[in-house]
C-alpha cells in the first residue's frame, strides 16, 4: 500500500516507492521501526477522517437531498431549518457518519492496493493505472454508500428511523430493499472516483515536477477542489436519479420503478438540465469534503505513524 504523497515523491526521484512504502509525514523513510500491522492503523485513520468530514458537511447533504426531491420549496426548507436547525439539518447524521467511515476506508484501500499492485507489475505509473485505481475506489464506495445513503435520505426527507426504513424495504439484495438505487450509485461512484483520483494525482504530479519539491497542503487542497468540481459535475445526473429512487417511499420492494423510470421523470419535469438538479449543493459539498478528507487523512496518518515508528525504534 502506498499513498499519493509517496507516489509523487517517488516520481521526483525517478524510482518506485521503497518497500515497504510509508505514508506522508515524518514517519516516511523509517519503515524498519513500524509494526507489521501498521496498515490497520492507516485504515483507522481513513475511517476517522471520513466521519469528521461527514459531520461537518451533513447540513449541506440535507440541502442537496431536498433540492433533488420533487416539489422542492425553499420556503418549506428554510421554515424547517428555522424551526429546528440542528434536529432538521442533522437528520440521519449518525447512520451516515457510521457508514462513511468504512466507505472512506474501502475507497482509499481500493486506490492504494490497486495502484501499488499495478505499479509494481509494470514498473511505473501511468494514466491507465490511475483510472483503474479510481474505479476500484468507486466500487468500494458504492457497496457501502448505497444502503447508508438510503438511511440518510429517508431520515432527511421523511424523518424515518432505521427500523422504519427496514419495514418499508426489508430485503438486502442489489435490486430491492436496502440496496435500492445501487445501480445509479455505482455508476456515479465509478465516474466520480475515476475522474477525481486521476485529476488530483495528475495535478500533484505536475506541481511537483515543475517545482521540484513536495506539493504543499494548500496546493493539494486547491488541486483536489478543482478535480472534485469536475468529477462532481459529471456524476450529478446519476446522483439525482439515485436520490429520487431512495426517497420514493411508495416504491415497495417489488416495485418495478428503477433508474430508467426516474431518469425519464426528471427529463419530463425540466428537460436534460433537470438531471443536474442539486449540482450547486454538490459543488459546495464534495470538492471541499474530499479535499479536507485527504488533508486530514495524510496529516493524521503521518502523526500516527511517526509515533509508532518512534516506539518501535525505542523498543
Amino acid at each position: 500500500m502506498t499513498t499519493m504523497g509517496t507516489q509523487a515523491e517517488a516520481r521526483l526521484g525517478s524510482t518506485r516507492p521503497s518497500a515497504p512504502p510509508i505514508s506522508p509525514g515524518a514517519a516516511r523513510g523509517r519503515a524498519d521501526y513500524l509494526p507489521k500491522n501498521w496498515q490497520l492503523y492507516s485504515a483507522g485513520v481513513s475511517m476517522a477522517a471520513g466521519g469528521v468530514t461527514q459531520v461537518v458537511h451533513h447540513p449541506l447533504f440535507t440541502l442537496k437531498t431536498f433540492i433533488q426531491t420533487p416539489n422542492f420549496s425553499w420556503k418549506d426548507f428554510l421554515g424547517r431549518t428555522v424551526s429546528s436547525p440542528v434536529g432538521f439539518l442533522y437528520r440521519g447524521v449518525v447512520s451516515r457518519s457510521l457508514g462513511v467511515m468504512p466507505e472512506r476506508m474501502l475507497k482509499m484501500q481500493g486506490w492504494f492496493v490497486t495502484t501499488k499492485f499495478l505499479t509494481d507489475l509494470r514498473g511505473e505509473q501511468s494514466l491507465g493505472i490511475w483510472i483503474l485505481g479510481g474505479l476500484a475506489a468507486g466500487v468500494g464506495t458504492a457497496v457501502v454508500a448505497s444502503p447508508t445513503e438510503l438511511l440518510m435520505v429517508r431520515a432527511q426527507v421523511h424523518g424515518h428511523r432505521v427500523r422504519d426504513v427496514w419495514k418499508t424495504t426489508g430485503y438486502m439484495n442489489i435490486t430491492k430493499g436496502m440496496y435500492r438505487g445501487f445501480a445509479p450509485a455505482l455508476v456515479r461512484d465509478l465516474t466520480f472516483n475515476a475522474l477525481f483520483f486521476v485529476g488530483r494525482e495528475a495535478g500533484v504530479r505536475r506541481y511537483e515536477t515543475q517545482h521540484g519539491h513536495r506539493c504543499p497542503d494548500h496546493k493539494r487542497f486547491q488541486i483536489g477542489f478543482v478535480a472534485g468540481s469536475i468529477s462532481c459535475t459529471a456524476a450529478t445526473p446519476m446522483d439525482a436519479v439515485k436520490t429520487r429512487i431512495q426517497a420514493a417511499v411508495q416504491c415497495g420492494p417489488n416495485s418495478q420503478r428503477g433508474a430508467i423510470f426516474f431518469a425519464k421523470s426528471l427529463l419530463r419535469e425540466g428537460g436534460i438540465l433537470r438531471l443536474w438538479q442539486g449540482l450547486g449543493a454538490r459543488l459546495m459539498i464534495f470538492p471541499s469534503t474530499l479535499s479536507l478528507f485527504y488533508i486530514l487523512q495524510e496529516k493524521m496518518e503521518g502523526i500516527l505513524l511517526q509515533g509508532l515508528s518512534d516506539q518501535g525504534k525505542q523498543a
